[in-house]
């Protein structure tokens, strides 16, 4: 059997005419039958027993398998797992996933199969175990079971797109973005969310036209909506892109839009996220005082080591217009040092070759350029093709 536990349900209850209401009887309610067809909520084996006895079928039609006691177990293993994914005790709920998928393997009990590993990968994902995220989700994409419920199909694109986005794999998470727009419309804030991603995406890949035009639609269709967040993300990603591309016209109005959207949510994470784009124009202005000023209280701020490594390429920006060498080097050794994601390792292996051509030492120049190139084609990008070009050029002793 490769049907799931809901589309089962479902078609025993139509193959007898039965309205869910009529299922439902007097012991639970119509809304709850429609929970468990759309596969919002998870029945206990006792819910299961009485839906099987009002159908005129056995339980175990739910399972494809006979084996009370295992069965039971099974369903103990699904909720108690739901239980620790609401409550973020995300090892506590992969162990019990774990468990239930071996027990399905063992017992055959295939109609739950898919949930579980859904539920998985969602949990891996969450523990950032981003390559054991993939390679649960990635066969339940051609799995017909996708197509039962949007929301179960928006959360493993999803988890699919932010892991491989963390791998480094932008090409296939671009994909895995542009399918989820496909499963949504302009009226849900997933929809904006993932213009948001999709947009973060090209920028990595230095498509900075394309990152706008998905920025743009998102902070459009946010502010119809009165999202202020979503907003406020948008317009920070579109300055981003913006000054990415050498544009820098609009930047400070739109930096003050996104800082009274984030200060009307009180939202600090987001307000720091504007004051680092205003430090990048800052950079960007060649204004040194303010610079060197607002980089050190940024630095001192910082909450992450994705944020630490933009700050940290940004003032190796700033030296190498300097050419103040020593301290870009500094900066770089410094940044390389973080656990960050390839993308970024990418940018920072471009700085170092950039650094050292500039200071004429042509190996290592060469060193960090073919580090870029390798990391580059790794994540897509057509950049590496510019960096090949910069190699070239590099004089040969």
């Amino acid at each position: 059997m490769d049907t799931s536990f809901p589309e089962i349900l479902r078609r025993l209850r139509e193959e007898r005419n039965l309205t869910q209401a009529d299922l439902a009887g007097n012991s639970i309610s119509r809304a709850l039958v429609s929970l468990y067809e759309s596969g919002r909520r998870t029945p206990t084996y006792e819910t299961l027993a009485y839906l099987a006895e009002r159908l005129q079928v056995t339980v175990d039609i739910f399972f494809g398998s006979h084996n009370e006691i295992v069965q039971k177990t099974m369903m103990t293993l699904i909720h108690q797992a739901e239980q620790a994914e609401r409550q973020k005790r995300w090892e506590d709920a992969l162990e019990m996933w774990e468990s239930a998928h071996n027990l399905c393997e063992a017992y055959h009990f295939t109609t739950w199969d898919f949930h579980i590993n859904a539920h998985r990968g969602i949990t891996l994902v969450n523990l950032e175990r981003y390559q054991c995220a993939v390679e649960t989700l990635l066969p339940l994409v051609v799995d017909p079971r996708l197509h039962d419920n949007r929301d179960v199909a928006y959360d493993i694109l999803r988890g699919l797109a932010l892991s491989t986005r963390q791998l480094g794999q932008l090409k296939m998470s671009e994909t895995f973005f542009k399918l989820i727009l496909h499963l949504l419309g302009p009226s849900d804030e997933r929809w904006i969310r993932t213009h948001i991603n999709l947009a973060s995406i090209y920028e990595l890949l230095g498509e900075h036209d394309q990152a706008i035009r998905h920025y743009v639609t998102a902070a459009e269709t946010a502010r119809r909506m009165g999202n202020a967040e979503l907003e406020a993300w948008a317009l920070i990603g579109w300055t981003t892109a913006e000054m990415s591309s050498g544009v820098t016209e609009h930047v400070s109005l739109l930096l003050d839009r996104a800082h009274d959207l984030a200060d009307s949510q009180r939202d600090e994470y987001l307000l720091y996220a504007v004051r680092h784009n205003r430090l990048v124009l800052k950079r960007i202005q060649r204004d040194a005082d303010a610079f060197l000023r607002d980089y050190a209280v940024l630095f001192n701020e910082v909450s992450s080591d994705e944020w630490k490594a933009r700050l940290l390429e940004e003032k190796i920006k700033w030296s190498l217009a300097d050419q103040n060498w020593d301290d870009a080097e500094t900066c770089l050794h410094e940044a390389l040092e973080l656990p960050v994601t390839t993308p970024i390792r990418a940018e920072l292996f471009m700085l170092g070759g950039e650094l050292y051509k500039q200071r004429g030492k042509w190996v290592q120049a060469e060193t960090y350029w073919l580090q870029a190139v390798e990391a580059l084609r790794a994540c897509g990008s057509e950049l590496a093709n510019h960096v090949l070009r910069e190699l070239q050029r590099l004089p040969r002793d």
